[in-house]
């Protein structure tokens, strides 16, 4: 996925956002808390690029290219942490390594308002695992839960299913699966 790509994702993403939470009140009876998708961060994105290699190119193209997704109110929430928390938390290992159901070095780089993070395996960047809450010690977290599986099979089919899942909330209010 390239950065022209990744811009066209962002503004897409925007704008399915913006359509989601056009009639929010009138749907839940309160107002949607804030919800963003912002551009890069060169700082914060220059500390993804300084982790080379250790992270996969796919990361560091994406966080060159979007910087917030903070979508609280789309369904349970999504997150796509920021740039210097998926740098800092590498570094600190806190949770580097996947092993039960699927056996990996990852980084983890998103998480939804229900405790699921998504992780990308490093180095090479493939596939994107969904890591639904289960023990992590000493950085390895452990899981047979059949939910602990493959969401995507890249980082740009995964940033495509969440763009879909934001369209269809906006269409139909139904809470999004990734």
């Amino acid at each position: 996925m390239d950065s022209g790509r990744l811009m066209i994702w962002r503004e897409d993403l925007r704008k399915a956002v913006a359509s989601a939470v056009l009639d929010f009140e009138d749907r839940y009876g309160y107002p949607p808390g804030e919800n963003a998708v912002s551009g890069p961060d060169t700082t914060t994105a220059a500390l993804i690029a300084a982790a080379r290699p250790s992270l996969p190119a796919a990361l560091v193209t994406l966080y060159a290219a979007v910087g917030t997704v903070d979508l609280p109110d789309i369904g349970d929430g999504f997150f796509l942490h920021t740039a210097s928390h998926v740098a800092h938390a590498h570094k600190a290992r806190d949770l580097w390594h996947v092993s039960g159901r699927h056996d990996a070095n990852v980084v983890v780089f998103a998480s939804d308002g229900g405790g699921i993070q998504y992780a990308l395996a490093t180095p090479a960047g493939t596939p994107v695992y969904r890591l639904p809450p289960d023990l992590v010690l000493n950085g390895i977290y452990t899981s047979d839960d059949p939910r602990f599986n493959v969401a995507a099979p890249d980082l740009s089919t995964f940033l495509d299913r969440l763009l879909q899942a934001v369209k269809t909330f906006a269409a139909s209010s139904t809470p999004p699966s990734l």
